[in-house]
C-alpha cells in the first residue's frame, strides 16, 4: 500500500515567533537536535522558517545577527504539502527544490495562511525506508 506524508512526517513540530532572537531559534534547534524551525505568526499560521544554514551564513556577518529576530531572517517562500499528499510526490518535491523538508501544513482551500502540522525531512524518508525493510 503506498503511504502518504501523515504515514512518515513528524508531527513533533517546533516552532518560534516572528520576536523570537537569532540566538532563541539557535537555541531551540540545539536543545532538539533540529535542522529547522517554523516560524508563526502571532495567530499560530505558518509564517517562514529558519535552517541550520541560514543561521550558519548570519554567523559570517559577525555580531549584526544579535539585534536580529526571526522574522527579519526567515525564509517566506516555504515549500509545503499537506498529509495526503503521495510520499511518492513529496520525495520527488523535494529532491527537485534542493530542500531537505517541506512543512506539513492543514488542507485548507483558498486560504494564504496556513496552520503547520508536521514537518517532513529527508531524515524522515530514510528512517521509514529502514523500517520498511
Amino acid at each position: 500500500m503506498a503511504k502518504n506524508v501523515q504515514d512518515v512526517m513528524s508531527i513533533d513540530l517546533r516552532c518560534c515567533s516572528l520576536s523570537s532572537t537569532v540566538p532563541d531559534v539557535a537555541h531551540i534547534m540545539t536543545a532538539y537536535d533540529i535542522s529547522a524551525v517554523v516560524v508563526l505568526d502571532d495567530d499560530g499560521f505558518l509564517a517562514g522558517i529558519i535552517t541550520r544554514t541560514d543561521l550558519v551564513a548570519l554567523r559570517g556577518s559577525d555580531e549584526y545577527w544579535h539585534g536580529l529576530t526571526a522574522e527579519h531572517v526567515m525564509k517566506t517562500d516555504v515549500v509545503t504539502c499537506t498529509p495526503d499528499t503521495p510520499m511518492r510526490d513529496a520525495s520527488k518535491t523535494l529532491v527537485q527544490r534542493g530542500i531537505h523538508r517541506l512543512v506539513v501544513v492543514e488542507n485548507t482551500e483558498n486560504s494564504e495562511k496556513v496552520r503547520p502540522v508536521g514537518v517532513l525531512s529527508q531524515t524522515d524518508i530514510v528512517r521509514d525506508m529502514a523500517l520498511s525493510a
